[in-house]
């Protein structure tokens, strides 16, 4: 199997401003020339805002507008549209330059004109990142942060090891990534240094961890209840249950003998007024009943009072309708209409005849009825009088009832309340001091019980602890196991990180990188040390020498081995920091250098024919002699700018 290939075919923006470029396989070359002496004013002719336009194709997601690159000219740019083969698939990716968090469209082929027109799939911008990593065949992975949760390594985030931006990539390599452990994923995942089954334990872990912390959260809060309570531990609980039980079991067996020196004793006279009390009770169940039965009566007669005063409601509503049509009866039977009273047209016979059709002469409405031919239906007002007089009467009846039972209700709740407390002055009179004692006892027991139930609730809560603790005691466990096999598969292929830093010796040597002996390439980070330091501290003049270097590295090691890199490489400006001319020079004759076999004469040539299965496209302002055939697009400013008029 091959490492992934993505090649950018052709970049179409559409609006005020607008631009056509089409790309091939290999080299292809933006210069920016110097047309008034000063190498600087190249920069706003429209070499970075290539790459941007290459990024926001991709799928890039900007945080506003503010810092949208184009927000000065947002107003004089629509749509970009990039064709892209990812894999040997063809397809055309429309976005729009104004409105950046809308939906892309991917149209299937070829970019053509008019294909805004034609069928697409939406695809919203935080998914663009599937759909591209699954067109490239590269797996959706996300790498564990220190808490447990998961980072995906979106196409987004990959893209800048092969989409580089000038103020992103060489002032480090993967410089704007944060935090530096995620550059080595980045680096490991594209390059195949790590293996894939790193991610698969990545996620096992992530769950396990943040299972963990949940667990951890939970064992806490029961701790610092039971501490709370004095009970710490699951054997102090069970000890307080022990305790509780047997004071209780010796508060009962005092009860009980003391019950039975009771009922051993003499039995003492029995008071006059002793039988009353059972008297009153009988009386007041008595009672109860009655008035259970009178507010049965009440509630009975009130919902029959409101049947009552719906019927009387409906009877008056017949009665004002009766008046109402007699009212117009009378006054339409003294007119004679020869005129229409309302646009006052005369009502000629025709009009009349209409009424022989069923229609009125005067509105010519299909007639149901007419005011001096009532409904047979309607009472007569005699009748209807005579109907809401009865009801009226019993609706006085029905509430003269309930004002009758509800007095006697009355009678009975104060008979009731006055039997109440003659039983409870009674019943203080003749309660002996053994009762009191025995009472005092059952509250004891009572208090005994509730203490109890609240233990034994503790003694749950403290099992409950020291389960959790054994189910995170195991959970530790196989997180320990797991993060074992995390670290045996997340050895570096040592046989694959020597090809890399071969490769990237051999680039710094043919570029003739300054005073250059050997490099290295650590194993864990990722970064390569050129004569035993750090790339980074090889000075500003070469460092951004060193990075570009080391992308190039990535992109030789994909066509050379199976990787997820796909061999792609934008490249904005390498000439950063204080670079001198000589090695920028090298540099740009080794990229060149990679066009071999290619006619530069032939303007496109197919992967097929020029045997490339690589694209690099450059922006510069520094040219040489060997790149004036891979240059597509010549840029200055302020005339003849990347996106023109």
């Amino acid at each position: 199997m091959k490492s992934p290939s993505l090649y950018i075919n052709r970049l179409v923006v559409h609006g005020a401003l607008h631009c056509d470029f089409k790309f091939r396989h290999g080299l292809n070359i933006l210069q920016a020339k110097d047309t008034e002496g000063d190498p600087k004013k190249t920069n706003k002719s429209g070499k970075t805002a290539l790459v941007e336009l290459i990024q926001h194709g991709l799928g890039k997601q900007h945080e506003n507008k503010d810092e949208y690159h184009f927000a000065p000219i947002i107003d004089k740019i629509k749509t970009l549209w990039l064709e892209i083969e990812a894999n040997g698939e063809t397809f055309t990716i429309e976005r729009s330059l104004q409105e950046i968090s809308a939906q892309a469209k991917i149209h299937e082929g070829a970019y053509v004109p008019g294909m805004a027109n034609a069928g697409a799939e939406m695809v919203p911008i935080n998914r663009m990142s599937s759909a591209l990593l699954g067109s490239l065949g590269i797996p959706e992975v996300s790498v564990r942060q220190k808490k447990g949760d998961l980072t995906p390594l979106s196409f987004q985030l990959l893209m800048q090891a092969f989409v580089l931006h000038q103020e992103d990539s060489f002032g480090a390599i993967l410089g704007k990534v944060k935090p530096p452990a995620r550059r080595a994923d980045i680096i490991g995942l594209l390059t195949g240094l790590t293996p894939l089954e790193r991610y698969t334990l990545e996620d096992e872990i992530s769950k396990i961890q943040l299972e963990v912390q949940e667990k951890d959260n939970y064992f806490n809060s029961i701790q610092d209840f039971l501490i709370k309570n004095g009970v710490p531990s699951l054997i102090e609980a069970e000890s307080r249950i022990l305790e509780i039980e047997k004071s209780l079991n010796l508060s009962r067996q005092a009860q009980l003998k003391f019950q039975e020196e009771i009922r051993n004793e003499s039995k003492p006279e029995i008071p006059a007024g002793e039988g009353q009390i059972d008297n009153w009770r009988r009386q007041i169940l008595s009672i109860k009943e009655d008035a259970a039965n009178k507010e049965q009566k009440i509630a009975g007669i009130q919902k029959e009072l409101e049947r009552l005063n719906e019927v009387l409601s409906s009877l008056r509503t017949d009665r004002n309708k009766y008046q109402k049509i007699q009212t117009s009866n009378l006054i339409l039977s003294t007119v004679e209409f020869s005129l229409c009273p309302r646009c006052l047209l005369e009502i000629t016979p025709e009009m009349h005849l209409r009424e022989g059709n069923a229609r009125c002469s005067l509105c010519n409405r299909p007639l149901r009825t007419t005011s001096d031919n009532p409904p047979r239906f309607i009472q007569k007002p005699k009748d209807i009088d005579q109907q809401i007089g009865e009801a009226e009467s019993l609706i006085k009846d029905a509430q003269k009832e309930i004002d009758v039972n509800r007095i006697e209700l009355a009678k009975l709740r104060d008979r009731e309340k006055e039997l109440g407390i003659a039983i409870d002055r009674e019943s203080k009179v003749y309660i002996s001091p053994s009762f009191d004692r025995l009472l005092g006892q059952t509250q004891d027991i009572s208090q005994k019980e509730a203490d109890l139930a609240n233990a034994k609730g503790l003694l749950a809560q403290a099992r409950a602890l020291n389960t959790k603790r054994k189910e995170i005691d195991d959970l530790r466990k196989k997180l320990g196991m797991l993060e074992d096999k995390f670290r045996d598969a997340r050895q570096v292929s040592k046989a694959r990180l020597e090809t890399l830093r071969e490769i990237y010796q051999e680039i710094l040597t043919e570029i003739d990188f300054p005073d250059f002996r050997n490099c290295t390439i650590d194993s864990r980070s990722f970064m390569p040390y050129i004569n035993g330091n750090l790339y980074t501290h090889t000075g500003t003049a070469f460092k951004g020498l060193a990075s570009v270097s080391y992308y190039l590295a990535m992109l030789a090691l994909a066509r050379k081995e199976k990787t997820f890199f796909p061999k792609i490489l934008v490249i904005d400006s390498p000439a950063v920091g204080d670079l001198n001319e000589d090695n920028h020079d090298k540099l740009l004759k080794y990229l060149a250098s990679l066009q071999k076999g290619s006619d530069p004469k032939v303007p496109t040539i197919s992967s097929d024919e020029q045997g490339l299965d690589w694209q690099i496209i450059l922006t510069t302002r520094r040219s040489i002699q060997e790149f004036k055939p891979y240059i597509f697009k010549e840029i200055s400013a302020p005339n003849h700018m990347l996106l023109e008029k």
